[in-house]
């Protein structure tokens, strides 16, 4: 149990009751010992502390009733195909968040003459050269 439970409680009425996780900071969630998960992985980590730890006890879980049961393997059975316009925007915005890790990681590491190709996949250049390459060339930017 987690020495800062006292951070997830409030007094009401005289006893100890939880709070409302909507009203905590991340900090306070991380302090009682939460990670960030997706409400799908939450429910899955629920499932194998039912199940204790056993990934093979949640596949073979007989609980059918529970509501948890359609989702215990991690994916939600209500969701239809992905389309390719949506594959295709998770993997722009998969680029773009890597561009910018790129970006601050650089910033952070200003100076230290750190190499830069992860930072723009293959095939994102249209020319074929990132920038760094091109400057090596001494081509135009």
């Amino acid at each position: 149990m987690s020495q800062h439970r006292h951070i997830g409680l409030e007094r009401q009425d005289g006893y100890d009751v939880g709070r409302d996780p909507r009203t905590m900071s991340m900090e306070g969630l991380e302090q009682i010992g939460h990670a960030r998960v997706s409400p799908l992985r939450a429910l899955r980590l629920k499932c194998l502390d039912c199940c204790n730890g056993s990934a093979r006890e949640v596949r073979l879980c007989t609980a059918v009733d529970c509501p948890s049961w359609p989702f215990r393997m991690g994916k939600n059975p209500w969701a239809g195909p992905v389309s390719e316009a949506r594959r295709e925007h998770g993997r722009r915005l998969g680029l773009r968040r890597a561009a910018h890790l790129a970006d601050a990681f650089a910033e952070k590491e200003e100076g230290d003459g750190s190499p830069r190709e992860w930072a723009t996949p293959p095939g994102d250049d249209p020319a074929g050269l990132r920038k760094s390459e091109k400057d090596a060339e001494g081509g135009a930017s």
